[in-house]
């Protein structure tokens, strides 16, 4: 089963029955910070999965269709597989989300999506003040109305505004990139607190816990 369109809106894992993706991993530049800060339009991308238990019969098919059409009217995605497997259904998504900058908390619901990737300004005071702008995955102004659509179809089919996250930054041409976050992991290691340069490239793991409650927030600094 193939869906071919745009954005994030992660994946069926984000839609269905109240689940979790297992992961959502996203790729960003910080060539696209940079573009999205200078307004720019720009989307960056990203693979998610689930594990739906459930029979594969034609009533889960023909609610899976109703599911396409959704996803395709708020979302973009460049690929979406479903396979039959032991345990139930496995979704794959992979497609583009919006990487946005708001000057202000308001500009939110001008995004037009379910979910965005957010640059915001830091207004922190003390040691995080050396940081200029905050990163946060989050739900975005499309976000009820898609819920609402879902519902429709079946009560149960109720997205969560919290994912689980793993982000992947790449430092592109002279950019010099400075992020500090907490409760993370960083190559299988969990840090409280973690403050570094990226050089090339690092992931950062953020779910469970604080995070079913609370969005990610990465901090940087683009020179």
């Amino acid at each position: 089963m193939n869906l071919k369109t745009l954005f994030f809106s992660i994946t069926l894992s984000l839609l269905l029955f109240g689940c979790k993706a297992q992961e959502v991993e996203i790729s960003i530049k910080s060539s696209d910070l940079r573009k999205a800060i200078s307004g720019e339009n720009v989307s960056v991308e990203f693979e998610a999965e689930l594990n739906l238990m459930g029979e594969n019969n034609s009533e889960t098919k023909a609610q899976l269709k109703e599911i396409e059409k959704i996803i395709e009217k708020y979302i973009s995605v460049d690929e979406y597989d479903v396979t039959a497997s032991d345990f139930g259904l496995d979704i794959k998504i992979e497609g583009e989300l919006p990487l946005v900058y708001l000057s202000n908390e308001k500009m939110i619901e001008t995004v037009n999506s379910p979910w965005a990737m957010i640059i915001s300004d830091n207004r922190s005071r003390g040691s995080l003040s050396r940081f200029s702008y905050k990163l946060t995955l989050s739900s975005a102004s499309q976000f009820d109305a898609f819920s609402g659509e879902l519902n429709n179809i079946n009560i149960l089919l109720s997205p969560d505004r919290r994912q689980p996250m793993k982000l992947k930054l790449k430092r592109t041409g002279q950019d010099q990139l400075k992020i500090f976050t907490g409760g993370v992991e960083v190559d299988g290691e969990t840090r409280v607190l973690y403050e570094t340069d990226v050089e090339k490239r690092i992931s950062l793991t953020m779910k469970g816990g604080v995070y079913d409650r609370t969005p990610q927030v990465i901090y940087f600094l683009l020179k």
